[in-house]
């Protein structure tokens, strides 16, 4: 019985194989089973799924997170990369059809040849085309296309990382400009009751109660204050050229909304089970879709050391004269397979795919990293909420201490029962106090913005998408 070629192709295309591992999720992966701090992380919800509109009550600093979302150049410049990658998986899933191409050309000589050949003019016109087929029996375009997809998810998760990075980022420097404020503010006020304790001691000085030495120390704490004001301002400042790049736009003045102190937070903030990071936070996932583009070239580099069988085709017309190029007997044409068996190159194919086996472990290393960061994350800011609650607490309680000692303390100079040195140790005391009572409430809130980004808020775990606020949100 004769056996067709047809009939031994569709067998060999049967019995198609793909060469390497499987991708699998590390089983390996280090996972915490709880958080340390059982308190904070009720494990019925989780943070990450509030709306970020629901974590910034403040509806001035929302309308600037949207236009950074809309605006910034990081992310426009995330977006042009994941359509780059999409771009590169479209080329890559074209190598499994037909290569088609067409040439054609005309050439015409006069007087060139004729001192060697006699002949004086010739012609030559073509007209042709050809095909080129491989048959991926090893699998290596399927490795390369699964590889491909594989960028192209990394690609979009970076984008998802990145949007992340956005929003946390307008929110931490918007909680310190307001913070400047009120930097600006409390140093203004020192200046004005240090301007005030200097016209007291100028007062007793001239009047033969005190030495110059209070006039002196209070012409330098006066200065001191001044140039305090001077710094919050430029700080200040500074800070708002920081958002207006953020915004995707030249540095100006920024609006304002409630003050620090009354920027609600919520007050309960569970952190859910360790194991959602693993499909919630962007990077993760960018990294596990890494190790999974950096596991396809394992198979796409041992399929390279299989024989490449593909199919050739080529036909077309060609004549001595351009007139004739059509005419019956100037036609031509070819089908043949082609066998390449790469035996010169076998030593680099195998330094190949020990290439991509040792890149697959770094990816490895890389996404277990990024996985035990996380988690490291996520438990660095569940206790910075909870001690900076504390903190905040405390500092505010000194604050208000700080303020009636230096009521008591002018009160006692002014009567003669204290030097003027309690009274500006006094007001440095209440300076001191005022600012890290100010520092402490936006560090207690910039934790809790920490710890949504280090759960990966704002992604909807159904869609997969940014949630993003209705019209009257």
């Amino acid at each position: 019985m004769r056996t067709r070629p047809g009939a031994i192709l569709v067998v060999l295309l049967l019995a198609g194989c793909r060469m390497g591992p499987n991708y699998e999720r590390p089983k390996t992966t280090p996972v915490a089973t709880g958080w340390r701090d059982t308190a904070q992380t009720l494990r019925d919800s989780s943070f990450a799924n509030v709306p970020w509109w629901g974590v910034f009550g403040d509806t001035t600093l929302q309308t600037l997170i949207r236009r950074a979302l809309k605006e910034n150049r990081d992310v426009h410049v995330a977006l042009a990369r994941v359509n780059e990658a999409r771009a590169l998986l479209g080329i890559q899933r074209l190598e499994y059809y037909p290569q088609i191409n067409v040439q054609a050309g005309w050439r015409k000589s006069e007087g060139a040849d004729s001192l060697l050949t006699g002949v004086t003019n010739s012609e030559m016109a073509w007209l042709g085309g050809g095909l080129s087929w491989e048959l991926d029996l090893w699998g290596r375009l399927r490795r390369l296309n699964e590889a491909a997809a594989a960028n192209l998810l990394a690609t979009e998760e970076g984008r998802k990382s990145l949007i992340l990075t956005v929003v946390s980022d307008v929110a931490r420097a918007y909680l310190e400009m307001i913070e400047l404020d009120d930097q600006v503010a409390i140093t203004d006020t020192q200046v004005v009751l240090r301007r005030q304790s200097l016209d007291v001691a100028r007062a007793r000085f001239q009047g033969g109660l005190t030495s110059e030495m209070d006039v002196r120390q209070g012409e330098n704490a006066l200065a001191v204050a001044e140039g305090s004001a001077s710094r919050a301002l430029r700080q200040r400042a500074q800070k708002e050229n920081e958002i207006s790049v953020l915004l995707g736009r030249t540095p100006g003045t920024i609006p304002r909304g409630v003050p620090l102190a009354q920027q609600g937070i919520p007050t309960v903030v569970p952190a859910g089970l360790p194991s959602d990071l693993l499909t919630r936070r962007p990077d993760v996932r960018q990294a596990e879709e890494q190790l999974r583009a950096a596991n396809a070239r394992i198979g796409a580099a041992k399929a390279a050391m299989f024989p490449t069988i593909s199919l050739t085709a080529s036909g077309g017309t060609i004549s001595d004269e351009l007139g004739s190029l059509f005419k019956d007997g100037t036609g031509f044409w070819r089908i043949a397979p082609n066998l390449l068996q790469p035996i010169i190159n076998t030593g680099r194919n195998r330094k190949q795919i020990a290439a991509e086996r040792a890149r697959t472990e770094a990816a490895l290393a890389q996404y277990e990293k990024t996985v035990l960061t996380a988690f490291r994350e996520v438990e660095d800011q569940l206790v910075a909420v909870q001690r900076f609650r504390e903190e905040a607490a405390a500092a505010a309680r000194a604050s208000t201490a700080s303020r009636r000692g230096v009521q008591l303390a002018g009160l006692r100079y002014e009567g003669g029962v204290d030097n003027y040195l309690a009274l500006l140790d006094a007001q440095r005391a209440q300076l001191d106090a005022q600012l890290q009572e100010s520092g402490l409430q936006r560090q207690y809130r910039l934790a809790v913005v920490q710890l949504y980004k280090a759960l990966g808020g704002g992604w909807d775990p159904v869609t997969d998408t940014l949630a993003l606020p209705n019209r009257g949100q």
